[in-house]
């Protein structure tokens, strides 16, 4: 995969589908029988992708997502991002506290004709949720 491709495609999963939200966009990126192997058990298709992005955005507004660093080799991409948004419902038992947070994460993923076949990623969740916490 070229550079450009595979920056359109991380750019498009950050911010069209995780920061606006739109996950109707993971269908164009997403391969329907891709491997997710970030879950404890590796799960298979989109949903998942977009189960998870509708979590972000029942808990969270204001979501912005940056592509700080994208890597290429071959069919695999690897990209780390930041995640910034207001908590403003419900996250890991924590009510909305309206703070502003930032959350990071790496991504590495197979591409096969422009589309996600497998998928890892590593957040930092803690660190999420301990700026939302009551000090």
């Amino acid at each position: 995969m070229d550079r450009s491709h595979a920056r359109a495609l991380a750019e498009r999963w950050a911010t069209e589908a995780v920061a606006a939200g739109r996950v109707a966009v993971f269908d164009e990126l997403v391969s329907a029988d891709a491997v997710d192997h970030s879950c404890p058990t590796a799960a298979r298709g989109v949903d998942g992708f977009k189960l998870r992005t509708r979590a972000v955005h029942a808990a969270f507004t204001e979501v912005q997502v940056v592509v700080e660093d994208l890597l290429v080799d071959g069919d695999m991409i690897a990209w780390r991002w930041t995640l910034t948004a207001t908590h403003s419902g419900p996250f890991a038992g924590v009510a909305a506290t309206g703070r502003r947070a930032t959350m990071t994460g790496m991504n590495i993923q197979r591409v096969e004709s422009g589309r996600v076949v497998e998928h890892w990623s590593n957040v930092d969740q803690l660190g999420l949720l301990r700026q939302v916490q009551a000090p």
